[in-house]
Order: C-alpha cells, then sequence, then structure tokens
C-alpha cells in the first residue's frame, strides 16, 4: 500500500515538474532535456533536486 501511494505522489509531483519546465525559459544549466530525464526517471531524488534548483515553482514563474 505505502509503495501505491509513493507511486501515486511521485507522478503527481513530476507530473507539476514536468509542466513547470516546459513553461521556463532558462533553466539551471541551460538544457530541459537532461532535467526532464531526471525529473522522470530518478523517484522523488530527480524531483527534489529540480525544486532545490529552481524554488520559483512555488510563488511564479522567472523574472521576464
Amino acid at each position: 500500500m505505502l509503495i501505491i501511494l509513493a507511486a501515486i505522489l511521485h507522478l503527481v509531483l513530476a507530473g507539476m515538474l514536468l509542466e513547470d519546465l516546459s513553461n521556463r525559459e532558462r533553466v539551471l544549466g541551460g538544457k530541459k532535456v537532461p532535467w526532464g530525464i531526471v525529473i522522470s526517471l530518478v523517484v522523488f531524488a530527480g524531483s527534489l533536486l529540480y525544486l532545490l534548483c529552481h524554488p520559483r515553482i512555488f510563488y511564479g514563474s522567472d523574472d521576464k
């Protein structure tokens, strides 16, 4: 049961972060594809790493 809950949580979080990644003009490192791979394949750690590097997801998008 805990594994199913963790999988659902990862899918929701990864979906939110992939949407944020696609809407951003700039990301740390300049490449979106590696971030997408890390968010999708590295369960939780990839999502947390993205959140640490791009904290503005919580309060708005990049300054333009």
